[in-house]
């Protein structure tokens, strides 16, 4: 039974392909076809040529090759791959602000921590004076904040200096 023939946009899918292959300076096809894990180089010039459509697992393959996106040389397989994403991860809503997606990742950081380090947290937080903190234990979680409290306003100085920059 005969190949069914390749439709125009997998035939500019090819086209496209050929163009990214050609741009790679000294690249072969049996060199690309061991980088790809094919058994041959056939493989290669059967897609690049257009006598066999690419699937989205051999795009992948090329679009990882090549350092590029699968969008740049076939959209109809990057909408299939973004369809396919869309069902395979759960959907989170992006945060509204830096500063909604700061608290979102200091949350799940602290929910993940272990069990010391989320009483260090707490201890600091609420600034009890715990049974088991002794002095030497209040001077270091003194001078712990006071650390952080440098490297935040140095970090945010630079910041500040590199908007400026910009």
């Amino acid at each position: 039974m005969p190949a069914k023939p390749l439709t125009e946009e997998q035939k500019f899918d090819a086209a496209r392909l050929k163009a990214l292959f050609q741009a790679q300076e000294g690249l072969t096809q049996a060199v690309l076809a061991d980088d790809l894990g094919f058994a041959n180089q056939s493989a290669v010039s059967q897609y690049l040529n257009g006598r066999i459509p690419l699937n989205v697992e051999v795009a992948i393959k090329f679009a990882d090759r090549f350092r590029c996106s699968v969008s740049d040389f076939s959209p109809s397989l990057q909408n299939e791959i973004n369809k396919i994403a869309k069902y395979c991860t759960e959907q989170q809503t992006p945060p509204e602000t830096t500063a909604d997606a700061r608290s979102h990742l200091v949350a799940s950081s602290f929910i993940s921590a272990p069990e010391e380090k989320k009483i260090l947290v707490e201890t600091i937080l609420q600034g009890v004076n715990s049974e088991w903190l002794d002095p030497d234990a209040r001077a270091y979680l003194d001078s712990l904040e006071l650390r952080i409290l440098r490297w935040d306003q140095s970090r945010k100085s630079t910041l500040t200096s590199q908007r400026f920059k910009a």
